[in-house]
């Protein structure tokens, strides 16, 4: 997964090209379907299967398009994230040593996209999920905005990552592998710099 404030970040670059009228909404729906990590509901039911993938056809609601968009995210940015691996033609597999330097360049990501942003991320301070797609258990739900609330309320640091996938992961070994990665990428300019330009590369192959 991306993390949420790329997403969020993505989604409010898409939006006035989409016509959203709900927010809210719309918001609650970008970072909607990696609450799969602590619902711990089958992937395919956010990310495949009947889940929205094109948020530029018609007939969506603003929650659906908040949540194609996240999709669509995955999938042009997740080639790019594999290709500055130091394992690019290894498969990736929960957990294991490419995913691992996968979802760090995903963290120097979303710090990269806090800084761009200015810290004005009231739109994922203010996360409500009104809508659960899949019958989701309202608390577990709350759960998951309120660990959203709790990364964002200030300038997220390294150790405000780690907390953040602590609670969505037991595997403290996998979380301190990624972490490690981390530290390394934020003392390295010139991956810094390649990892910001997946953003823009994605950007750019939907002429925004």
């Amino acid at each position: 997964m991306a993390m949420e404030l790329t997403h969020v970040r993505f989604a409010q670059d898409l939006k006035n090209r989409l016509g959203i009228e709900n927010e809210s909404a719309y918001y609650a729906g970008t970072i909607y379907p990696d609450s799969r990590y602590m619902t711990k509901i089958d992937r395919n039911l956010t990310h495949a299967g009947t889940s929205p993938q094109d948020p530029f056809v018609e007939g969506l609601t603003d929650f659906e398009k908040g949540w194609a968009t996240h999709l669509l995210y995955d999938r042009l940015a997740h080639p790019q994230y594999a290709q500055l691996s130091p394992w690019p033609s290894e498969t990736v597999e929960q957990g294991n040593h490419v995913w691992q330097f996968i979802s760090a360049a995903k963290v120097v990501e979303d710090m990269q996209s806090y800084e761009v942003m200015g810290g004005t991320v009231d739109m994922i301070l203010n996360i409500d999920f009104q809508q659960r797609p899949n019958d989701e258990d309202p608390s577990i739900m709350r759960a998951y905005a309120q660990i959203q609330k709790t990364l964002y309320q200030q300038t997220p640091a390294l150790e405000h990552y780690r907390n953040f996938w602590v609670t969505l992961s037991s595997n403290t070994v996998v979380i301190d592998g990624v972490m490690k990665h981390v530290t390394e990428m934020l003392s390295n300019d010139s991956l810094q710099k390649n990892i910001r330009g997946i953003y823009a590369s994605v950007l750019d192959e939907l002429a925004i």
